[in-house]
């Protein structure tokens, strides 16, 4: 088991990972690989895949949680920006940030990385694309069009 094996996994660097809702199994296995803060973007429930009592197991591993739960139709300009808390708070620790399928966290994380990384718009769209795009079903609509637009904005 691996980080490798979190649906839609993608490493953006050696201390940050992104992916969909991890289980238990691959949260041990990200705690062997290094890392120390998860970040959840969604909601904790079973629409969203949640991992039942997700704070608890993170705590017995030893892992700093961080819950930021994004309602899938109706994203806050709030919640970026307790994002962009997270992530400095967190400072050079390795991070993994999930939701349910990597959607919101793209869309949160490119963001952030034009902010904060210096990525072009260029870097972070590639990365939106990549998941976005990766399933018909999941196609962007206009609440996140509009989401991303104003966050990269602000």
């Amino acid at each position: 088991m691996a980080t490798t094996d979190i649906f839609n996994f993608i490493a953006i660097s050696d201390r940050i990972g992104t992916g969909g809702q991890p289980t238990k199994e691959q949260f041990e296995a990200a705690r062997e690989e290094g890392y120390r803060v998860v970040i959840n973007l969604a909601p904790g429930d079973t629409d969203n895949f949640a991992l039942p009592d997700e704070e608890r197991v993170l705590a017995e591993l030893g892992l700093e949680y961080h819950h930021i739960p994004v309602v899938w139709t109706d994203p806050k300009p709030e919640q970026f920006a307790a994002f962009c808390a997270a992530m400095e708070q967190i400072g050079d620790r390795k991070v993994l940030v999930h939701c349910a399928a990597n959607y919101r966290v793209t869309a949160f994380f490119s963001s952030y990385a034009i902010r904060h990384l210096g990525w072009s718009t260029a870097q972070a769209d590639a990365l939106v694309t990549r998941i976005w795009e990766s399933n018909p079903k999941y196609r962007m609509d206009d609440t996140w069009r509009a989401y991303i637009a104003a966050i990269r904005a602000a």
